[in-house]
């Protein structure tokens, strides 16, 4: 997990400066982006999913294929909150750095 400092959204509002930010992909390397509201999906119970049950998930298979990763997230997602209706997005990319 790489934690870092995140600016305000691409595209939110006019004007805004951003920072760059770099990290280095060696070939063969993956790489899954999300936003908030992937551990902030809510259960109807009002607990979150939270980064330790997407951390979990993304581990049970680290050689899967992109499609595979965001479909397993997906799942593990829906699979917790069940019927509870979210409150906000729910954006996930993956990818595999070929060199």
């Amino acid at each position: 997990l790489v934690k870092g400092r995140h600016g305000f959204i691409v595209g939110g509002m006019p004007g805004l400066t951003y920072k760059e930010d770099s990290i280095v992909l060696e070939p063969g390397s993956s790489i899954f982006l999300y936003t908030d509201g992937v551990p902030e999906a809510t259960a109807g119970d009002g607990s979150m999913f939270g980064l330790d049950r997407m951390i979990d998930t993304l581990n049970s298979d680290p050689d899967a294929l992109p499609e595979k990763v965001i479909e397993r997230v997906r799942t593990a997602v829906d699979d917790f909150v069940k019927d509870a209706e979210q409150f906000d997005d729910i954006t996930l990319m993956s990818l595999t750095y070929k060199g």
